[in-house]
């Protein structure tokens, strides 16, 4: 005689397993969904980010950019290539090592804007920038794109006390210039007249942000107004604290500010969204 409950716990049984089995292949396919769509997403977020270009080893790089071009320029050795936007070469010069060097070097310094540049040491519309010579009498050139001295200052400038500034009274850009005196920390700073005045207060300040002088500065600084529609100053340390609030005129072209009493230390102005970077002594 067959056994009621034995059937009913076969059923049972088959049953238990249909289900274990539907549920297994249900998490399986839930689970590989879920991977898929995660590289989906994955690569949606992070596919446009693509390396287009690698440099040499120890290769400096400078990049310069204007409404109408883009241009690479490159420094290994003492060798200076100039590529186009697509990295093929544009062009290429060597650069003569005295006896006095060991070595040159391109300004990279950030908080310089025209490290390299167009109608600012010169009229053409070449390329212009700086080179360091580094050894026992140190030097800064500036070269053309064609390999041209521009400029020799035969002078151990350092590149971060350099700046730009537009003399509106003469209408000329000027170059202002900082070096160390031999054995002392003082510091002497030299002011050159350039050759163009077809940047304007305004041009000059919308690409270094901000202007200032004397940098460093242990008493005054005076700031050159970027007349972006704001009046109001801030000063910040390096902390992130607001150290100076002042409000100034619009009319005014120079903001002096006294900073005779801040610590010594790095400190960031802002006008607006315009900032840069002090160094109080």
């Amino acid at each position: 005689m067959k056994n009621k409950n034995s059937s009913i716990t076969v059923s049972n049984n088959s049953n238990q397993n249909l289900l274990f089995t539907f549920t297994k292949i249900f998490k399986m396919k839930k689970t590989l969904f879920a991977l898929l769509f995660a590289t989906t997403i994955t690569s949606y977020a992070f596919g446009q980010i693509t390396l287009e270009h690698s440099f040499d080893t120890e290769e400096q790089v400078l990049v310069y950019s204007d409404t109408e071009t883009l241009k690479y320029i490159t420094l290994l050795g003492t060798q200076i290539n100039i590529y186009n936007s697509d990295y093929s070469l544009f062009k290429t010069f060597s650069i003569s090592l005295p006896p006095t060097s060991s070595r040159v070097f391109l300004s990279t310094y950030d908080n310089f804007n025209f490290n390299v540049s167009k109608h600012l040491f010169n009229t053409d519309d070449k390329l212009e920038f700086f080179v360091f010579y580094q050894g026992s009498v140190g030097n800064l050139v500036v070269f053309n794109e064609d390999g041209n001295v521009i400029k020799n200052f035969n002078a151990n400038y350092t590149y971060e006390l350099i700046d730009v500034f537009h003399d509106s009274t003469t209408n000329t850009n000027k170059l202002k210039m900082g070096k160390y005196i031999s054995d002392t920390s003082d510091i002497v700073f030299d002011i050159f007249s350039l050759p163009t005045s077809s940047l304007t207060t305004k041009e000059i300040t919308d690409k270094n942000k901000l202007t200032a002088f004397p940098i460093p500065t242990n008493k005054n600084l005076n700031i050159i107004n970027p007349n972006n529609g704001n009046n109001s100053l801030q000063v910040y340390d390096e902390n992130g604290k607001i150290v100076i609030n002042k409000f100034f005129k619009n009319s005014e072209k120079i903001i002096s500010l006294d900073i005779e009493f801040l610590p010594k230390g790095i400190y960031i102005y802002k006008i607006g969204n315009f900032s840069s970077k002090f160094l109080k002594n």
